[in-house]
């Protein structure tokens, strides 16, 4: 098992207590407002990590911390738009593949372009598959 299997284990499992907790408050909330409490959370608890760990994973650089910078104004709109889609009326079980898993598979798709990954025939087969899914879930009949 490789290093990184944990981690991202445990950030899926974090996904899904994210997704659940959002779609308990969608409707509770307005959707930017909702956003804000998420993206203000999410902060103070990075910001408890970060005085409480020890040492630094990798010495920040200019570049890193704009793009960083950059997936954060993206997220902003993918927790305010996911408000709004789970608000009027989307199911957790297509909205959160949707948009989470869509977002992954566009990513995978652009990041051997972006980044010089490969893209293998196991990677396009998952994507495929994924996408399949998503639109297994999103064409459901209510």
């Amino acid at each position: 098992m490789s290093v990184w299997y944990v981690p991202a284990v445990l950030a899926a499992v974090c996904m899904a207590g994210h997704y659940l907790m959002l779609r308990a408050a969608a409707g509770r909330v307005g959707d930017a407002l909702g956003a804000l409490c998420v993206e203000g959370t999410a902060a103070a608890g990075i910001l408890a990590y970060l005085l409480l760990r020890s040492g630094a994973e990798a010495p920040p650089t200019t570049a890193g911390i704009l793009w960083a910078c950059g997936s954060g104004l993206f997220i902003s709109f993918v927790t305010t738009l996911s408000f709004m889609a789970l608000r009027i009326g989307g199911p957790v079980t297509a909205t959160g593949p949707m948009v989470f898993a869509g977002g992954i598979a566009l990513a995978a798709l652009f990041a051997p372009l972006l980044f010089d990954e490969a893209f293998t025939a196991r990677r396009a087969l998952g994507v495929g598959l994924g996408l399949a899914s998503l639109v297994v879930l999103a064409t459901e009949r209510a």
